[in-house]
């Protein structure tokens, strides 16, 4: 539904795509998997023209989107999303996205709420929002950056990257505080092989300091040192793939580290000890890493569970890595054999990990009933089976 969502939206506003046939963007644009995750990141260029501008757009993929996740049997998600992306300078402002998109993300989980055949036994429908900062940009990612980068041309480029976020970080903080958005934490996104994490510490250090969570999509492209810098210098709760984080060679050319493999032992006990959770993108991994599309069982999930690490499933991208959460946990429960604990394991920690509003305490009782929902689940799916 996604891919025809962005070929109705290019069509009715008049943006040019490769082809807007569903089929052909499948195979050209929304490919089956990819070189590298700069070649995976090309696609969004498309993804993000058809909502520039248009908080009619933003506000119709946000509820489609809070719909799939509702029909598939999602109780809770948290968007991730990079508002930059997507505003116009004089015509519709970074504040102005995030709110079209909580318009429509509210809108849907009132309605499924109300609609709710599981009322009374699956937990209320609940969303947290994401709000993301990009590692690069210049002048064509979007009308926004045009504008910004013209503003700080004479700066450096790297600060220019800070700055930018630190400016998103201050606008979340403030939309939560004075709207009560569910704006839940601050994100980077983007090619991360040149474009370190610390670029952006100003901006974690401001989330950290008026109480928003962090996470950093980290040991995607680049190895244990972007992991370390995340979880240290950005305060990350939470690291996106960390697909990299036991692999010794992928260090920078001009690494201090003598001992890596003391190093990459170090970064494991860290995050385990502190449970930072790792959202593990299986399909992602697959599309971006030549490696695992011979032999996605060579995947360190295993490994990371033999830990004992906090780690849950994740999608990634949906739209261009064509996946859904049922798709994850299908990948995950075939490829590694989960039992029915095994793979509660991985659902708990992800609502452990969560970012969800509110209280704690209230957190832990909707964990508490969404382990009941679980049990209901399993069981009417043994009854299928017998």
């Amino acid at each position: 539904a996604v891919v025809s969502t962005q070929s109705t939206g290019a069509k009715e506003r008049g943006i040019e795509l490769p082809s807007y046939e569903v089929d052909e963007l499948e195979k050209t644009v929304f490919k089956e998997s990819y070189t590298d995750l700069d070649d995976y990141l090309k696609p969004f260029k498309y993804a993000t023209a058809v909502l520039t501008n248009s908080s009619k757009a933003l506000e119709r993929v946000a509820f489609e989107l809070a719909e799939d996740c509702f029909s598939e049997g999602v109780r809770y998600f948290e968007v991730r999303f990079a508002p930059h992306l997507n505003a116009v300078p004089g015509e519709l402002s970074v504040e102005e996205v995030i709110i079209a998109v909580n318009k429509g993300l509210k809108r849907a989980t009132d309605t499924f709420n109300e609609e709710d055949v599981h009322k009374g036994v699956a937990p209320e429908y609940k969303y947290g929002m994401i709000v993301c900062g990009m590692r690069y940009f210049n002048e064509h990612f979007s009308p926004f950056f045009k504008n910004f980068c013209e503003i700080f041309r004479h700066e450096n480029p790297k600060k220019m990257y800070g700055i930018a976020s630190l400016q998103l970080a201050k606008l979340a903080v403030h939309l939560r505080d004075t709207l009560g958005l569910p704006i839940v934490a601050l994100d980077i996104a983007g090619s991360e092989a040149s474009f370190p994490a610390v670029n952006h510490a100003e901006a974690f250090r401001y989330a950290h300091e008026n109480h928003m969570n962090k996470t950093i999509h980290a040991g995607e492209a680049f190895g244990p040192e972007s992991i370390f810098q995340a979880v240290t210098a950005c305060y990350a709760e939470r690291i996106g793939h960390g697909l990299n984080m036991f692999n010794t060679s992928f260090f920078h050319p001009e690494t201090h580290v003598v001992d890596k493999q003391k190093y990459v032992d170090g970064i494991i006990r860290f995050i385990a000890n502190r449970r930072i959770c790792v959202e593990v993108c299986l399909t992602s991994n697959f599309q971006t890493s030549p490696h695992l599309r011979e032999n996605l069982s060579a995947h360190p999930l295993k490994k990371m569970l033999e830990e004992r690490m906090a780690v849950c499933l994740n999608t990634d991208n949906r739209l261009v890595s064509k996946t859904s959460i049922c798709d994850e946990v299908r990948l995950a429960v075939d490829i590694f054999q989960l039992s029915k604990d095994e793979l509660w394991e991985l659902i708990s920690n992800g609502f452990e990990s969560s970012f969800m509003p509110g209280s704690y305490a209230n957190k832990l009782e909707y964990l508490r009933k969404m382990k009941l929902f679980y049990n209901h689940v399993m069981d009417m799916v043994d009854a299928d089976k017998s």
